[in-house]
């Protein structure tokens, strides 16, 4: 009994001492995946309006991730754990990247591996359940993700070098793993596919 009180003890001063960056991967690898909604809001440095739109958000861990904007223009960007899809219907293009080296997306890759080397390009500050993950390696976004103890982000900003600042704030949440057809892409016919890759 001494020793399980003794490994108690330690398990608890572990988690006490967990450092800001460790406190946000525990909690991120709490959930599986969800869906939300979200709302978007774009502002300049100077707190000017430039975007506000709404979309969808399916998340399955690691690296699947569908991510649906409805307005203000239809554009999709979905991976199925590997490739990146980009869609924009009104140009009737798909691009398509290896997801691991798309640079634009790096807070979906923070998001859905908490042990991607990515982590260790990130300095991670926490204010209660607001975390603030200020890039190391000369990338040039911030992002800042409020996340609950129960694993459930709330929301993020993403952090432009100029100031620009984009907010999507997610509700209607269902947690839990997304069927994997969700991230799964075909490009419609006479689409243009643009193949980075």
């Amino acid at each position: 009994m001494k020793k399980i009180l003794v490994l108690i003890g330690l398990l608890v001063s572990v988690s006490a001492w967990a450092g800001d960056k460790e406190v946000l991967q525990q909690r991120l690898d709490k959930i599986d995946g969800f869906y939300a909604r979200f709302s978007q809001d774009v502002k300049t440095a100077d707190n000017q309006v430039v975007q506000q739109g709404k979309g969808d958000l399916w998340v399955t861990r690691p690296y699947y991730f569908n991510w649906t904007m409805n307005e203000p223009d239809e554009t999709s960007i979905i991976s199925d754990g590997k490739n990146m899809w980009v869609y924009t219907p009104a140009v009737q293009q798909v691009s398509v990247m290896d997801l691991k080296k798309a640079v634009d997306n790096r807070l979906m890759l923070l998001i859905t591996d908490s042990h991607n080397p990515i982590w260790n390009a990130y300095n991670v500050t926490r204010k209660q359940d607001s975390f603030t993950l200020k890039p190391t390696d000369g990338t040039n976004q911030d992002f800042v993700i409020s996340v609950l103890p129960t694993g459930m982000i709330s929301s993020f900003t993403i952090i432009e070098e100029d100031g620009q600042r984009s907010f999507y704030d997610l509700s209607r949440q269902t947690l839990g793993k997304v069927s994997l057809e969700k991230f799964q892409f075909t490009p419609p016919a006479g689409v243009t596919i643009d193949d980075q890759r």
